[in-house]
């Protein structure tokens, strides 16, 4: 099974905007890192129960993941016996955190408190350092917790003076409820994550995207951010900077670099061409929509004209790809930011549609051979595109476009002249592709 050229398009104009800006375009470390993968279906055997039957109690607390890919941690506290706990946990792996310095946490509650555990090599089984996290009833929350907030604990009891916690030897996480308040319990979490600063001199935290975005529009955000430099390239190579500078409210769902990077390399260079620019300025506009929008279930058309599907029950999505940061507001609208590069999809072509691609194609490549002297070439390229209207494209055509067709191939086999055969072809191709007029 092959792709047709126009289904390519997409793909090939944003491996264009990712390969002619490489060269400038210096790289950058993400903006976060998910720590969990919940679609993943191994994810189950990364998680493991604890509860205080270890103590003698009878509390008990379990995990399981969705439909929606998040992870549900439930059951029911019980204080007897001295017990009081439930928790869960990640086996023992490496995280790779070095450099980061905070969590970030998407969850959804019951109102009751639970701890977020971080556990590292050096610690007994027993401890871990940990924060409070204070849930809202039934409602989305998200949480970000800076590494140095977090408390050493041990058996539950704070241990002071000991060792700050150092990202690069965490290798658990998990969830502790242990508030004291005997009863059933429901947590829902969509996402894990740890992040840091994109660029030593860009404003690019979560904390401070906010902060600078309320007094900025979003281009100026995007810009400081400095996460975002290949989009900005592009939105500016086809001319729509003023576009995302107006009054509006707009709402851009962001690719960050890492998203563009994620694209095939490899690029038409004539993609970048002045006739090709309304293919690129599709793509990018397929990334706003009109309106300042805060993300909830809903589909919203977008500048290009089709729409984008935006889930949030467990992962906030956007089509296929994950927001990483919602509802950055800008003075003229609303940022989020995605960690995937949304691609347009492909229009089915309407009979009449598919027809002028064929006539438009063939004239697109016959133009060039005969200007350079092979008309013989073009004319070759006009004949097949004539007989592949008449034996494949019938529905599109009538009865007098068909006339003409086969009136111009029948001609072209009387004349000698390459030069007059090309012409003929021509002049039958433009009659009919001003016969099927617009769709």
């Amino acid at each position: 099974m092959s792709l047709t050229n126009r289904s390519l398009i997409p793909i090939l104009a944003l491996c264009v905007l990712f390969s002619g800006f490489r060269s400038f375009v210096m790289a950058s470390e993400p903006i976060s890192k998910p720590l969990i993968d919940f679609s993943d279906e191994s994810v189950t055997d990364q998680w493991i129960s604890v509860n205080d039957n270890v103590m003698g109690g009878i509390s008990e607390g379990k995990f399981r993941i969705t439909d929606n890919n998040t992870l549900v941690f439930s059951g029911d506290l019980s204080l007897e016996n001295n017990g009081g706990f439930a928790s869960i946990r990640t086996r023992p792996a490496d995280l790779n955190l070095e450099g980061y310095d905070k969590i970030g946490l998407r969850l959804k509650g019951d109102g009751r408190t639970y701890y977020f555990n971080l556990m590292t090599s050096s610690r007994s089984p027993a401890s871990s350092y940990r924060a409070a996290v204070q849930t809202q009833k039934d409602t989305w929350q998200e949480v970000q917790i800076n590494l140095k907030d977090f408390v050493y604990t041990s058996f539950g009891r704070i241990i002071g003076g000991a060792a700050p916690l150092k990202a690069k030897d965490i290798q658990r996480l998990g969830f502790t409820l242990s508030d004291k308040k005997s009863g059933p319990f429901l947590l829902e979490v969509s996402e894990i994550s740890a992040s840091k600063a994109l660029d030593h001199n860009a404003a690019t935290t979560s904390d401070e995207l906010d902060d600078l975005a309320e007094s900025k529009d979003i281009i100026e955000t995007a810009i400081a951010a400095g996460s975002f430099k290949t989009l900005v390239a592009a939105v500016k190579a086809a001319g729509l900077g003023d576009s995302l500078k107006g009054e509006g409210p707009l709402t851009v769902f962001a690719p960050s670099d890492e998203a563009f990077a994620k694209l095939p390399e490899g690029a038409v260079e004539d993609l970048l061409k002045t006739e090709n620019r309304n293919k690129l300025i599709g793509v990018l506009t397929y990334h706003v929509v009109p309106g300042k929008i805060l993300l909830s279930d809903q589909s919203w058309k977008t500048l290009q004209g089709q729409s984008i599907e935006i889930k949030t029950s467990g992962s906030f999505q956007v089509n296929q790809a994950k927001v990483l940061k919602s509802d950055i507001l800008t003075s003229n609208g609303v940022i989020h930011v995605i960690d995937t590069v949304l691609l347009p999809p492909v229009k089915k072509l309407s009979p009449k549609q598919a027809s002028k691609d064929v006539i438009q194609l063939a004239i697109n490549r016959g133009v060039p051979l005969f200007n350079a002297g092979q008309p013989s070439a073009c004319a070759a390229i006009y004949e097949v595109a004539a007989n592949s209207l008449l034996k494949s494209h019938t529905d599109a055509l009538d009865e007098q476009d068909r006339s003409v067709l086969r009136d111009a191939l029948s001609k072209v086999q009387e004349e000698d002249d390459p030069s007059e055969q090309a012409w003929t072809l021509r002049r039958a191709l433009d009659a009919v592709n001003q016969s099927l007029g617009e769709d």
